[in-house]
């Protein structure tokens, strides 16, 4: 791991991350955030906050960034998906932070400041970085894993491949590929995006340059609180998407559902024992999360969100905090 001169956009970011930890601390108690329970103080807010430290740190030939608190001595890693990097957590890290986690929120291999290789976006790989990184960082022996959409499906294969290494698992709106329903909801209008963005070359023609236009209708296309997405939100998420090599590194994710599926379904033949907790949004996965987590894990709870689209962390941070505050164990 070495350390190094922060970026204009991690700046930003931590900036962000204050405030919004300011913001939250104070609004505890009212109607917003009344679902969490346990309110952090606006001082004890800006202290969490202000120990998310950046770091870099190379693991299997993949120059990672990430955000680390270290608190006590259980260890919750939050994996973000396509359409956003680690800064999606910016509401729940601080929170988790507050409450005395160690909170590791990297960028996933080829998206935000971590570097793009031209290969090795099947979930699988992509679970190794992770496991490698934790080990760098000397956060284990066992983590909670939390994952929205393609943080979800490599926190799967990272929890089918080393269970004992898993003490809790959480899944943020996405199915597995390979696992029932996949095939069916592929096939739906809704999920055109999985299609288009299979198709090599065209996305990154189409989206190239309009970037933040792109993003902003997407993010709203698959919401229902779109005031989630302010503008210095959609601003931060175009910037790293209009970086040399993000688009096509993050339609490389898609582009390795076929190897996805069938990595997943030999996994499925041994069910996973750790507690499981699905988190997904009313108008989204919320309502068939728990049956489809059922197909390979044994020990699942699942929470619907009201008022959420696909981006329930971002649309409804309190339900998703107060959910896994819940369902982890105690920080120390």
């Amino acid at each position: 791991m070495s350390k190094r001169r922060t970026t204009g956009r991690e700046a930003t970011m931590r900036a962000t991350l204050i405030s919004t930890m300011l913001a939250i601390a104070l609004a505890f108690g009212g109607a917003a955030y009344g679902q969490v329970t346990a309110a952090a103080s606006a001082t004890s807010a800006a202290e969490a906050t202000a120990e998310i430290q950046d770091g870099k740190a190379g693991v299997n030939g993949v120059r990672y960034h990430y955000l680390l608190a270290r608190g006590g001595g259980q260890t919750v890693v939050l994996l973000h998906g396509w359409g956003s990097t680690s800064y999606m957590w910016r509401f729940v890290a601080p929170q988790l932070v507050a409450r005395g986690y160690t909170v590791l929120v990297p960028d996933l291999r080829g998206l935000g400041d971590t570097t793009k290789p031209a290969t090795g976006y099947e979930k699988t790989v992509i679970a190794d970085d992770i496991r490698a990184l934790v080990q760098t960082l000397n956060l284990g022996p066992t983590i909670n894993l939390v994952g929205h959409d393609m943080g979800g499906m490599v926190s799967y294969a990272y929890a089918a491949q080393h269970p004992d290494e898993i003490r809790t698992l959480a899944i943020l709106d996405v199915l597995l590929p390979g696992i029932d329903p996949w095939d069916q909801i592929v096939q739906s209008p809704r999920t055109w995006h999985l299609r288009f963005y299979s198709v090599q070359d065209v996305p990154e023609m189409l989206i190239t340059g309009r970037e933040l236009q792109y993003l902003k209708w997407f993010h709203n296309s698959i919401a229902v609180n779109s005031r989630a997405f302010t503008n210095e939100a959609e601003e931060t998420y175009a910037r790293a998407y209009a970086m040399p090599g993000a688009l096509r590194a993050g339609f490389e994710y898609y582009r390795a559902f076929p190897n996805d599926v069938k990595a997943n379904q030999e996994f499925a033949k041994r069910k996973l024992t750790m507690p499981v907790l699905g988190i997904g949004g009313s108008a989204s996965l919320g309502p068939i999360i728990g049956d489809h987590l059922r197909h390979v894990a044994n020990n699942v709870q699942a929470i619907n969100v009201e008022g959420s689209g696909h981006w329930v962390a971002e649309e409804q941070p309190a339900a998703v905090t107060d959910a896994l505050i819940k369902f982890l164990p105690p920080a120390r």
